[in-house]
Parts: C-alpha cells; sequence; structure tokens
C-alpha cells in the first residue's frame, strides 16, 4: 500500500499566500472605484447633493446669473378644479434672475427648480391641463435659455407644481444646474 503524502507548505509559501490575500482585500475595493469613477462623476452632475442655503430675500450667483427667490403661491384662479386629482393644489415658486453670463445654453444645462418638504420628498414642475400657463412676460427655466438674453437683464421665471395640500405650507424650492451640482440653491421662504 501507498501511502498518499500531502505535502504542507514551507513558510514562505503561507507567506505568499497571506500577503495576496491582504493585497485582495485592497485591491478589490480600489478596482471597484477606478472602475466605477465615471459613473460617480456623471451622477455628481446629474444629482443634487449640496445645499448652498439662501436667506428670505438674498440673491445667489448660480448657473452665471444671480437667483433670488420672490415668492411661493397657490394658485386660485383660473384652474378648473375638476381636472385635478383630489387633495392636491397648484402652487407656483417665482424668482428674478439678473443674467450675468448670457450663454445660458452651456451654463443652464439640466437646469431644474424644485419643490422640496421637510421630509425630503421633491417635486417637478407640471404641466396639467386645467392649470393657467405663466402670464406674458414670464418664462420657465428652459424657455429662459432660448431667450436670447443679454448681460444684465432682469427675467422673470416662475415654475408651476401639483402638490399634495397638506404639505405646501412647508415647501422649499431648490435650483439645480449640470454646471454647478453638486451644489445646488436652497431658499428659505419669504417672512
Amino acid at each position: 500500500m501507498s501511502a498518499i503524502h500531502e505535502e504542507t507548505p514551507d513558510l514562505s509559501e503561507r507567506r505568499w499566500r497571506r500577503r495576496s490575500l491582504w493585497a485582495l482585500i485592497l485591491l478589490v475595493p480600489l478596482t471597484l472605484l477606478v472602475t466605477s469613477y465615471d459613473d460617480l462623476k456623471e451622477m455628481g452632475k446629474t444629482n443634487d447633493f449640496l445645499p448652498v442655503d439662501v436667506a428670505p430675500g438674498q440673491s445667489a450667483r448660480y448657473g452665471g446669473s444671480d437667483w433670488q427667490f420672490v415668492e411661493l403661491r397657490t394658485v386660485t384662479e383660473g384652474k378648473k378644479s375638476k381636472s385635478l386629482p383630489e387633495n392636491s393644489v397648484p402652487v407656483i415658486a417665482r424668482f428674478i434672475v439678473e443674467i450675468g453670463d448670457p450663454d445660458l445654453k452651456d451654463l443652464w444645462v439640466m437646469c431644474s427648480i424644485r419643490l422640496v418638504d421637510a421630509a425630503g420628498r421633491s417635486w417637478l414642475p407640471t404641466s396639467v391641463p386645467g392649470l393657467p400657463r405663466p402670464a406674458e412676460g414670464i418664462e420657465t427655466c428652459v424657455t429662459t435659455i432660448f431667450a436670447g438674453v443679454s448681460k444684465g437683464n432682469r427675467r422673470m421665471v416662475e415654475e408651476i407644481y401639483l402638490v399634495p395640500a397638506n404639505v405646501v405650507g412647508e415647501l422649499r424650492p431648490t435650483i439645480g444646474m449640470r454646471t454647478e451640482r453638486p451644489y445646488y440653491l436652497r431658499f428659505a421662504r419669504p417672512q
């Protein structure tokens, strides 16, 4: 009978195996980080992560222009309540924007004005049949981009939202743009 003889690894081989395991612990996360770097960078340009708080009545430079939050009001006239969902309220957020750099097509890419409640839920502008259209001379974020502005122009920008009636009192507007992200403006409500 022949005995099966198992070889025990010598000291240098055990040391090499141990070092290899430690190297894996370091290299696997590093490899994941390197391969996902572009995705993380892109995520930072498409999501708002770091708020810049703006006090009531103050303006802030963002996207090459000065933004001032004017008002947040509910729409009471001109709406057809039968076409709106139950317990919803149309809300308008209005800003005055003084154009600094008129290259809005590059600076205001992915311009997004949202309303955020105290729980962190957010609402984007909407277009629902039955809601009034912006008045003459008032623009949205997107229409301002293509309006042919020049430095120093003052524009009235507003967006309309449809939100649950129970959150209207706690809403705050935020503004995000690809060129400024991960930073975004978070406005306090006027007193």
